[in-house]
Order: C-alpha cells, then sequence, then structure tokens
C-alpha cells in the first residue's frame, strides 16, 4: 500500500536524522524522540508481519532494539532525575543526585559507543529490504490487522478494572493501534475513551513505576542509618501514592464501551 510505504519512508527519515545527530547535540528529548520513532517503526513491522508471512518481526527489530535498548537505560534514569527534582524532600539529597548523573554519563558513553557508523549502515540495508514487503501489505489485509488490534484492546478494556500488571501491556497495545490508525485514517477517531488524557495518565502511571523500582533497588545500597537512605525512602513513600492515585484515574478513564 501507498500510504505504508509513504508513512516508512517519513519515519526512516526522521530516524536517521536523530541518529547522524553529533553526541552533543543530543538532549533529553533526543533520546525521547529516538524511542518514540522506533516505537513507531515497531508498530509498522507488526502490521506489516501479519499481511506477509515473508516479514521476519524479530529478526528484523534486532538492531533497532538493542538502539531502543540503550536510549532506553538513559531515558529511565533522565526521567528520574526529573521527577525527583519535583519532590518536596529532593533538596535534602546529598549523595544520589550526583550518582545519577554519573550512571547517565556512563550510559551516554555506551550508547554513542553502539549507535555507530556501523549500525547506522546495517539499519539502512533493513530498510531496502522492508519496503519491498509493502506490495503484501493489501487494503483488506491490513484491514484485518486494525479490526484484530481494536478486539483486543476492547478485551482488555472490557475488564471493568485493571490489574496493575495489566496497564504497561495495555498502554503498550493502546500505542501500537494509535500509531497504525493515523497511517491510514489521520483524522478518524475510533476510539470514544479521551486517548490523549488516557495516553498521559499511562505515561506517568509508568514513568513513576520505573523511578519506583530503581529507588527500591538503590535504597538497600545504601547504610540503614544513612540520611540519605531516609529521605530516599520517604521520597519512594511519597512517589507509591502518587502511583496508587494515577491507578484510579486510569480505571475511572476506561468506560465498559470504548471501541466501536
Amino acid at each position: 500500500m501507498k500510504a505504508l510505504e509513504t508513512y516508512f519512508k517519513k519515519r526512516k527519515k526522521a530516524l536517521n536524522l536523530i541518529l547522524e545527530k553529533a553526541p552533543d547535540c543530543y538532549t533529553v528529548e533526543t533520546f525521547h524522540e529516538l524511542r518514540v520513532e522506533i516505537k513507531r517503526l515497531k508498530a509498522l513491522f507488526e502490521l506489516i508481519a501479519f499481511c506477509s508471512k515473508k516479514f521476519k518481526l524479530q529478526k528484523t527489530f534486532t538492531p533497532f532494539r538493542i538502539i531502543f535498548k540503550k536510549a532506553g537505560e538513559i531515558r529511565e534514569l533522565q526521567l528520574e532525575q526529573t521527577i525527583l527534582e519535583e519532590q518536596p524532600n529532593f533538596h535534602l539529597l546529598k549523595k544520589y543526585p550526583n550518582q545519577l548523573k554519573k550512571l547517565e554519563t556512563k550510559k551516554i558513553k555506551n550508547f554513542f559507543a553502539t549507535a555507530n557508523k556501523r549500525l547506522i549502515k546495517k539499519l539502512k540495508g533493513k530498510y531496502r529490504k522492508i519496503i519491498c514487503l509493502f506490495t503484501k501489505a493489501s487494503k483488506k489485509k491490513v484491514n484485518r490487522y486494525r479490526n484484530k488490534t481494536r478486539k483486543e484492546l476492547k478485551k482488555l478494556i472490557r475488564k471493568n478494572d485493571f490489574k496493575k500488571k495489566q496497564i504497561h501491556d495495555f498502554r503498550k497495545r493502546l500505542k501500537v493501534y494509535q500509531y497504525n490508525e493515523k497511517i491510514m485514517n489521520p483524522d478518524q477517531n475510533k476510539l470514544v475513551l479521551d486517548q490523549d488524557k488516557l495516553s498521559d495518565l499511562l505515561g506517568k502511571w509508568h514513568d513513576y513505576n520505573v523511578v519506583i523500582l530503581h529507588l527500591k533497588k538503590i535504597i538497600s545500597t545504601f547504610n540503614k542509618d544513612s540520611k540519605e537512605r531516609n529521605q530516599l525512602r520517604i521520597i519512594k513513600v511519597t512517589m507509591t501514592s502518587k502511583r496508587a492515585l494515577l491507578f484510579l484515574k486510569i480505571n475511572a478513564t476506561l468506560p465498559y464501551q470504548t471501541l466501536v
């Protein structure tokens, strides 16, 4: 399909522009944009894999997954710094913020050692092999895929209330649905629920969850009687309460019938 090919070329160009930037031009937003572009490609690859048995999703996505994971490690540390700075007790932390910055610097160095010219060349080789498969994606097959993803989301939503373990899976499936629907119907919304509000809540819940899990590991490395450990525990308790509130808001945003 022409629409898929056009979208793929747009995503390819956007990703190449990011990867070809000089390391000192990367910002917090750059790493975020990089991961978003790879997510969009992954969603498209899933659609193509549904339409063509010749398309090997896991094998094709492997080099993209490598830089996605490396960028994710940096992104999580950057998010943690931002979220911690928003907490009332942040100014009482003396050592941990510096530890985070040092770890971020190490991860960034590791990222650019991986996202080099050799990897970019490998990705470009993947692009050439992928584009020939778009002819296999007929409108009929694409619509079958869209109906399938819509039914999957409907099944998840109709559980009345999410369990915490289901939120992350739903967030990923919703993103795939949103990305691919925008290719076919950029101005048409098949979801009755407020997608922007829900995506924002899911994103915030995920960010808090990532930071809380990391704090659990870090707290145990400090001496039991240290002031730093106590402050980190207080911050974790505060963030856990905020995460619980977001969880309630997410469930309140989901009506029983949300997909048409």
